[in-house]
């Protein structure tokens, strides 16, 4: 038996030894949390395992989640909150960019306007190139930790992916976001074609991580 923590309410969970390396949704809080073990053994706790030898009632909510270890280079990435774009990435070698009113300034010479926590989305725009040039052909949305994921951005731009707990949603205002940044930050034949894309940022499907 495996000994959790969730990271969001703090709740000590127990987990059997096939689950290591997977992500549940935490029996308290139902946020996803990976499951990890402390440094303690496991002992008294609320289980994490269904409560039969049988599985889960609902496989396709506890999934196990393949977790990127870093960056893609062709892909550009956005961080929201609940309505608001915080932060975005590309290779070019300036880094993380936060977004302010007066427009974005580099994540590592502005620390003080880096939040210690919030409800956060690490949302990956995937390109590709073809012989006409970048073209957008899905999206991925992954969920960032509660607490202290967003004061790495000025440590360099893959800290960020050791804040990723598990894979996350959009809601309506994130979509909105996400669509708006298309606009502003691409020539419209990267995008156009994305029927795929285009079609999870305009529809009501709040629960999806993306497409594509």
């Amino acid at each position: 038996m495996i000994r959790v923590t969730c990271p969001h309410c703090g709740s000590k969970l127990n987990a059997k030894d096939e689950l290591a390396g997977q992500t549940r949704k935490c029996p308290k809080c139902a946020q996803p949390l990976r499951v990890v073990a402390d440094a303690t053994p496991a002992s008294e706790g609320i289980s994490l395992a269904p409560p039969s030898a049988g599985p889960p009632a609902n496989p396709e909510r506890l999934p196990s989640l393949d977790l990127p270890e870093q960056l893609n280079r062709l892909s550009h990435y956005l961080i929201c909150d609940r309505e608001h774009l915080v932060a975005t990435w590309e290779s070019n070698g300036r880094g993380w960019m936060l977004k302010t009113s007066s427009g974005f300034i580099p994540a590592k010479r502005n620390q003080d306007k880096l939040p210690s926590q919030g409800d956060f989305k690490l949302v990956e725009l995937k390109l590709s190139m073809t012989h006409e040039g970048r073209r957008l052909t899905g999206l991925t949305v992954y969920q960032l930790a509660l607490r202290w994921a967003l004061i790495v951005l000025d440590q360099g731009d893959e800290q960020i992916i050791s804040k990723i707990i598990g894979h996350g949603s959009l809601n309506q205002d994130q979509k909105g976001v996400v669509r708006r940044t298309l606009g502003d930050q691409f020539m419209r034949e990267v995008w156009q074609d994305a029927a795929d894309v285009l079609a999870y940022l305009g529809n009501t499907d709040y629960h999806s991580s993306g497409v594509g």
